[in-house]
């Protein structure tokens, strides 16, 4: 509050904000952030797991059942418990095999299985890059954010100063000094909203890379802004070879063909052999052998593996729909993302060279009219505001073009190959915008 002609206090925001505070740790860059997330993600730790356990399953299918060893006592006496009074004893060994290539359609569908597993590591890993890349992008947002906001203190802590001395000249109302402060307050409201989306960001970061959620990450690299990007068209042909949801899918129409292969074979009979040995007191031993043979196709059986036929052929034809549905899916994702990188690159342009140049002039003129009371101080806040703006929608964009270029390689599939792209360094104007 103001006293007189002295000068007017300026009340401190309720948590002081340390700006270091983004700082602690060493400089911390995309690519490190993602080869610590590919290595120690829980989630992609437990589907690798998965997947070694799947391996296992083909060299089982392959195997056959284990034999049957059998004893049986023949004729034993009602009127005596000593079975060596029975008058013949068999030892049997018995083992059922499957079908020809019965086992070896069910192993393929087991390695069906871990090729699908596999490709569920991949599409879990193109989510965890995705999630990197976006908690990236918005913890860069927000610390820029903060910085501009904290150069723009400055800033009005100088309008303010201007001020006190215009109002002890007698020049202007004490209620064109409070103007100032009243601006001082809402920064220091914004920083304290935008220190909390940092705090978040980071905290995501850590979660994905298995770090505890409060571990301090340090000083971002600056992204790049890039200047072109191959044609749409040539993306969403990459994305239907790519991605690896699209994998799945066309693996699960693999798994499905499989699975109705090895329905089909079960038209074909199974065997049964048994082989053994008769000890018959009093008599002559002898050998005895037994094979048995399915009848699948037997009127009052058939029915069951018919529907079972047909329930896999459904099954074909579902999964090749959900190809044919999700390259859909893909193609639209990939335009999607494309026109929001190319919108977010154009806006952040147009911020650059144009926007931001005309508000720093706007506010430097407007500084100096003030000093000769050509223009009141509601003005000048207001073109000090634009410039804070202005700047913070420059970074914004920034960050809108890293995400929309993030989810652009998630629905490509990785990362766009080398050369597609032509890429810029950041603009050295960038550092000039937080003066």
């Amino acid at each position: 509050m103001c006293a007189g002609a002295g000068r007017c206090a300026v009340a401190a925001p309720a948590r002081p904000f340390d700006p270091s505070e983004g700082d602690q740790g060493a400089p911390v860059t995309l690519s490190s952030l993602l080869r610590e997330a590919l290595d120690k993600n829980p989630d992609l730790q437990a589907l690798r797991r998965e997947v070694d356990v799947l391996r296992q399953r083909p060299a089982g299918e392959r195997a056959l059942a284990p034999p049957a060893v059998e004893a049986q006592v023949w004729q034993w006496p009602l009127d005596t418990l000593n079975p060596a009074n029975a008058n013949m004893y068999m030892f049997m060994v018995s083992q059922d095999l499957p079908g020809r290539r019965k086992r070896d359609l069910r192993a393929a569908v087991a390695e069906k299985d871990v090729a699908l597993a596999a490709s569920d590591v991949a599409v879990r890993t193109a989510q965890v890059v995705d999630d990197i890349k976006q908690a990236y992008a918005s913890l860069f947002v927000a610390r820029k954010a903060i910085d501009i906001r904290l150069a723009g203190v400055d800033l009005l802590r100088q309008i303010a100063d201007a001020a006190q001395a215009k109002y002890a000249a007698g020049r202007i109302s004490q209620q064109d000094v409070l103007k100032p402060l009243v601006e001082l307050s809402k920064l220091h409201a914004d920083i304290v909203v935008l220190d909390e989306q940092a705090r978040l960001a980071a905290a995501r970061i850590n979660a994905l890379i298995d770090r505890p959620p409060e571990a301090p990450i340090g000083p971002l690299a600056e992204p790049q802004e890039q200047v072109r990007l191959p044609p749409a068209a040539a993306l969403q042909q990459l994305a239907i070879h790519r991605r690896p949801e699209l994998q799945s899918a066309r693996l699960a129409v693999e798994r499905a063909e499989a699975e109705l292969a090895a329905a089909v074979r079960e038209y074909e009979p199974d065997f049964s052999v048994q082989g053994g040995y008769m000890l018959t007191p009093g008599m002559t031993d002898a050998w005895m052998g037994r094979i048995a043979v399915t009848w699948p196709r037997a009127p009052w059986s058939r029915g069951r593996i018919d529907a079972k036929v047909a329930e896999q052929r459904a099954a074909v034809e579902a999964a090749k729909s959900r190809v044919r549905a999700m390259e859909n899916m893909l193609r639209l994702s990939v335009q999607e993302a494309y026109v929001r990188a190319k919108a977010a690159q154009d806006r952040a342009a147009l911020l650059r060279t144009t926007i931001l140049p005309q508000s720093e002039q706007a506010l430097a003129v407007s500084r100096v009219a003030y000093q000769t009371d050509r223009i009141d101080l509601v003005a000048l806040i207001e073109n000090e505001r634009t410039l804070l703006d202005s700047q913070l929608d420059y970074f914004r964009a920034l960050g809108d073009f890293e995400q929309a270029m993030a989810d652009l390689e998630r629905a490509v599939g990785g990362e766009l190959p080398a050369g597609a792209i032509a890429a810029a360094h950041a603009d050295p104007r960038d550092e000039e915008l937080l003066r």
